[in-house]
Formats: structure tokens, sequence, C-alpha cells
């Protein structure tokens, strides 16, 4: 993801939790209140996969897994 995108939605979460914390004050309206504040930690997840599936730029390789032919654990000749 993008630095400008990521950094775009972390705005865009914060004044939303900001915004429906001011409507959940007596007098607001509550359901547009829990719909935003619902919508920011979609985008505060969406934030955290984001950066989980990064693909890692160095590190150790990763060997491919044996399939399960060649290793079925019967033991057998």
């Amino acid at each position: 993801m993008d630095d400008d995108l990521r950094q775009k939605l972390k705005e865009l979460s914060t004044s939303m939790q900001t915004r429906a914390a001011e409507l959940a004050l007596p007098g607001g309206n509550t359901d547009i209140s829990a719909l935003m504040s619902g919508i920011a930690v979609t985008l505060e997840a969406l934030l955290v996969i984001a950066e989980e599936s990064k693909t890692p730029r160095s590190g150790p390789s990763v060997e491919p897994a044996t399939s399960i032919s060649e290793s079925d654990g019967s033991g057998g000749d």
C-alpha cells in the first residue's frame, strides 16, 4: 500500500472516530455514530491487513512444503 494512501486512511479513520464521538453525545444521532465508528475500525483493520500482507524484502528463504505423496507417513515399502 502506498505511504500516501496509508496516511490518508489513518487521517480519515481518526476524523471519523472524532465525529462519531461527537454524535454519540446527548442529542446526537447514535445510529450514525455507530456506523462511523464501525467504518473507522474497518479502515484500521485494512491498514493492519495491508501491513501484514506485505512481501518481505529480505530474510531467509522459505523451502517449499513436501508434498503429501512423497511423505504420507505410512512407512510402507
